[in-house]
Parts: C-alpha cells; structure tokens; sequence
C-alpha cells in the first residue's frame, strides 16, 4: 500500500480491517449496534484477508504477440504524483500530503511537499494508524499524528483519517474520510482497464535506505481497487528492459509491457 496514494489507501483500509476482529470489536463502544444489528456489519470485517502488498513483479519474456495497446503513461507526469494527493496546512505551512517508499517496499514515509523541496515523516509499523496513530514530523516546530478511526458498517469508504496536531504544535486538525482519500488518490494516478478490470499506477523515486531522501532510482505500483480485498503489485523500474516487452501477471491479469527510451510505458493486455 509507493503511491498510498495506493499504499496509503492500502495501508489504511487493510490494516483497520483486517486487525479489527469481531470479538474485539464486541468490547468497544460500537457494542450495542453489533448486538442489535449483527446483520449490518460489513462481510468482509468477518473473514480474514489477505496482505494488500503483494511481492515485486518479476518480468518475463513474452512468449506471443502482445494485445491491444490499453494505456501509454507518459513517465515525466507520472511522477511524483502521489506525493501530492491532498492540500493541507499543517502547523504555518500549506502543504501537499503524500505517500513514499523504498525500493524494497518494505518501508514507507508520509511525504510533506511544498515548491521548494519534500520531508520524509516514516511510518514505521503501519498497524499503528488504528491504534495510536503515527506521528510524522513536518518539521523542527510541527509534528501531527495520523490515525485511523474504523467505521465497521462502511470500512472502505466510511472510516475516518484523523490528522492532529501534537507535541505543541500550533495548527488546523483535519478528519477526511477513506472515501475521500481514495477518490483523491484515484485523480493522482494514471487508471487504466485491462481484461475489464480498473487498474491504477504510480511512479515515483525511491527513498534512500537511511530515509535522508530520494535516490536515482525509480519504482513502479500497479494497484487493484476492491474494497477491503484490494491489491498492489510492485515493480522495479531497473527490472523493465529498455524499448523491449515483457509480462508481469497481476494475480491472474497478465500485462505486457514497454519501458520506452522515449520515456513512456506502453501497456498491453
């Protein structure tokens, strides 16, 4: 959950709902309404999930023809859009809210844009958004802290981003809901249909092992929207060839596709 624009979006609905158990949630102040209406709760609260995050592509030879041309990405616009999907300011500052990771996917920041440059705020142990948060510093005076409130009856799209300000920071607090972060995140990404299944992509820098900024490289997210069942796949750009094809399978959808010298990627079903 590189693009939370995807990431993000993964993040926060697989790890409200998936570690909110029903007997947990029999202990909490939603208690009465379980009891009452046990009909109303949403299926996919009660059966396990399975991890948002899949493991990194591996690309391999196309063995016929590739299919029909279902979207070309121009990689120059592409990039970096999901360090901008939502516009708020925190603490003095008006700031773009996104989302970055490391080429290995296995460690992910909150990203605070402006004109001038990015901070990286890590995340750390995602699980923490249902709990008591994460707290991101924006910077030496501004930290908030993002949590996610889960509304059991509409987790995708019902529950709740709490972004407060802490540790004396002097700002706005902001609740937006899921529904409103995937839409925002869905703008930022370039979507495109394969096999009649909505898919989305991002693209963007790696962060350095150490978390001090971006490094020279780039990483792909092919992310699947669907509810509480949603994935994303991640690729290394350094895996894809230079101007020749090669297919990725997205959990049963396999793709064709091709890095361009021209800077573009070339998707085919």
């Amino acid at each position: 959950m590189k693009t939370l624009h995807a990431v993000l979006a993964a993040a926060v609905l697989s790890s409200s709902a998936s570690a909110q158990s029903l007997e947990a949630l029999r202990f909490s102040a939603d208690a009465a309404l379980i009891q009452a209406f046990p009909e109303a709760i949403n299926p996919d609260l009660q059966q396990p999930l399975e991890p948002v995050l899949q493991q990194p592509l591996k690309p391999m030879r196309p063995s016929a023809a590739p299919g029909a041309v279902v979207g070309t990405a121009v990689l120059s616009e592409l990039k970096s859009a999901n360090r901008h999907v939502t516009t708020r300011q925190f603490g003095a500052r008006a700031l773009d809210l996104g989302i970055a990771s490391d080429a290995s996917f296995a460690n992910k920041y909150f990203t605070f844009s402006d004109a001038k440059a990015t901070t990286l705020a890590p995340l750390g142990d995602m699980n923490r958004l249902r709990g008591a948060g994460v707290d991101a510093r924006v910077d030496a005076r501004t930290v908030y802290n993002f949590k996610v409130v889960v509304n059991i009856f509409s987790p995708v799209r019902g529950s709740t981003l709490k972004m407060t300000p802490i540790q004396g920071t002097a700002g706005p607090a902001y609740d937006m809901k899921t529904g409103a972060l995937l839409d925002a995140i869905k703008a930022k990404s370039f979507v495109f249909k394969a096999k009649g299944v909505e898919l989305l992509l991002s693209y963007d820098a790696d962060v350095l092992p150490d978390g001090s900024g971006f490094a020279a490289t780039n990483s792909f997210l092919f992310t699947k929207e669907d509810g509480l069942s949603s994935k994303a796949w991640p690729l290394n750009e350094s895996k894809l060839p230079l101007d020749a094809p090669a297919v990725v399978d997205l959990g049963g959808i396999k793709l064709t596709l091709t890095r361009t010298s021209a800077g573009q990627l070339v998707i085919r079903e």
